[in-house]
């Protein structure tokens, strides 16, 4: 049976560890110097050359004649270390092995003088899987070790060792290893197995990789099986099937060019394809964490690659950074949403970014309601005829008059649907609390101001979304249609640094310090509204910022 490439590659000395020069010259140094500790923890992601350092330092440490730190790779020791038959080296799977009763025996074991070596070596791996007690009996063995042994840890989440354990070990992380050095590291082993790739396939495979050799090792392999020894771009495009990946891509961007509707169609194809949401998300957040890197230039188009580089890099030079911020925001905070409906959390996602763009860019987003209401008969306008005129005199019926006609002291304000349009609804609006001349005619450039205001939401979306403002003596009165807008301003409010940043605006633009009231409007106001104004799916709409430009009835 052929031996899998991550194994029969596996390097044979210090020299061949991949991205990690800063530990093995240390450690060549500490075996040439005979200056070896008696314990080590090594700590870094998976696939950056743990175990095997730690199985190298063990040859290197009882080798019969070591080169400037190195192993020979000749001796009996060294040969009985690389076929796995060493009596002297001990390698322990810490989450098998996790309990005290385990370390225990490692203890008294430990005491033995070792059988043919001149170290007794044990190499505890994925050591923070111990338990509590088992790391506390091996306090003592790592404190005051034989002068024949030592210990090697291994682990890929040293915040779950204890600091007790790792102040008594000498420490050494391993970073993720570059694309750079996995793609050199693929060619070398490309060339000894008699496969031909090219540069961007190896790339590609670096890229997946995340900075896991091991991985890109497996994934070459894979890719040998699948495609024999002749391997080209579009055969791993296939085989890590990019093409399917995209579409998250694509949702982005349409809703970057204002396209909700292909943006919502996308994802629900998408899902009916069989894709799971929870994927869909996933992939969307790490979209939205890209495209900050891209638009703050930390990465380059070798680290994504050509086509995605040019997709990410159009769609961030649209945005601002503050966009690019929110979306993420938006997508992890769907994240911790269930719903019935898988894809709601994305859907509502969506839409929530669409409208932050578009109300930063200064777009309104309008929708049309058709409803179903009874044809309005205009009547004539009664003309008084004057003397020799010949228009003929029509009689009209008597007007009905409102109760607010009938008490002309008390007039009920007109609510407007469009809040930012300066209208005569705004004018009614504004005689019930005082002069707001001065509010009316600043208030788009306020809320141009608090565009990339806001802790959680949006502040100038929700400014924007109230249905009567007006200034009230040293207070300015805010007037919402419904508790949540209300509530949603007052959490932003509550926030000290969202709160003086509006009270800034507001006195640069106005030249006036003023107090933010909030107020719900009374509810017999809704008794005026049309059928459609009453309506949930209206009033869902308007929330997100439309507006109804049209009524029609049958």
């Amino acid at each position: 049976m052929s031996e899998v490439l991550y194994r029969k590659w596996r390097p044979g000395t210090l020299t061949d560890l991949v991205g990690q020069d800063h530990i093995s010259k240390t450690l060549r140094n500490a075996v040439d110097s005979d200056r070896v500790s008696h314990a080590y923890l090594f700590c870094g992601p998976r696939g950056t050359g743990k175990t095997s350092t730690a199985r190298i330092l063990a040859k290197a440490i009882n080798c019969e004649s070591p080169n400037e730190g190195e192993p020979d790779n000749v001796c009996s020791q060294c040969e009985d270390i690389n076929s796995a038959r060493a009596l002297d080296l001990i390698e322990i799977d810490g989450a098998s092995n996790r309990r005290i009763a385990d370390i225990r025996e490692l203890s008294e074991k430990i005491h033995y003088s070792p059988t043919n070596a001149k170290k007794k070596v044990y190499i505890i791996d994925e050591v923070h899987m111990l338990t509590q007690e088992a790391f506390n009996a091996l306090l003592k063995t790592l404190e005051e070790p034989p002068a024949h042994a030592v210990l090697i840890l291994a682990t890929t989440d040293v915040q779950k060792v204890p600091a007790t354990i790792v102040s008594r070990c000498q420490r050494f992380d391993f970073k993720r290893i570059s694309i750079d050095s996995i793609s050199d590291k693929l060619q070398l082993l490309c060339n000894s197995e008699k496969v031909t790739i090219s540069s961007e396939a190896l790339d590609l495979i670096a890229r997946k990789s995340t900075g896991s050799l091991r991985d890109a090792e497996n994934f070459l392999e894979q890719a040998i099986v699948s495609f024999g020894s002749e391997i080209t771009l579009d055969n791993l495009l296939e085989f890590f099937n990019i093409d399917d990946n995209q579409f998250p891509i694509q949702i982005i961007i349409k809703i970057v060019e204002s396209d909700l509707k292909a943006a919502l169609t996308l994802l629900a194809d998408s899902y009916q394809d069989g894709k799971d949401a929870d994927q869909i998300l996933l992939n969307m957040i790490e979209i939205s964490r890209t495209l900050i890197l891209v638009k703050s230039k930390a990465i380059s188009e070798k680290d994504l690659g050509e086509s995605v580089w040019d997709s990410l890099s159009s769609v961030a030079a649209k945005l601002e950074m503050s966009d690019l911020v929110n979306m993420a925001k938006v997508l992890s905070d769907a994240q911790k949403q269930h719903s019935v409906t898988p894809t709601f959390p994305i859907e509502v996602a969506i839409a929530d970014i669409f409208t932050t763009l578009m109300t930063d860019s200064g777009t309104e987003v309008k929708t049309k309601t058709i409803v179903e209401s009874p044809k309005t008969k205009i009547e004539p306008k009664h003309v008084t005829p004057t003397s020799g005129s010949s228009l003929p005199t029509t009689p009209t019926a008597k007007p009905v008059l409102k109760e607010s006609d009938k008490n002309p002291e008390k007039p009920e304000p007109v609510i407007s649907n469009s809040p930012l349009v300066n209208s005569a609804d705004d004018t009614t609006i504004s005689t019930t609390y005082g002069s707001t001349g001065d509010l009316d005619s600043k208030w788009n450039d306020i809320l141009k101001s608090l565009r990339k205001t806001g802790s959680r939401f949006n502040l100038a979306a929700l400014l924007r979304g109230c249905h009567g403002k007006g200034i009230n003596g040293d207070s300015i009165v805010l007037k919402f249609k419904h508790v949540s807008h209300m509530e949603r301003l007052k959490t932003e409010l509550d926030n000290p640094t969202v709160s003086a940043e509006l009270n800034k605006v507001i006195q640069d633009m106005l030249a006036k310090e003023y107090k933010i009231q909030i107020e719900l409007l009374d509810d017999n106001r809704n008794d005026n509204q049309s059928p459609s104004q009453k309506s949930h799916l209206v009033k869902t709409v308007q929330a997100l910022g439309g507006r109804i430009v049209e009524e029609r009835g049958k």
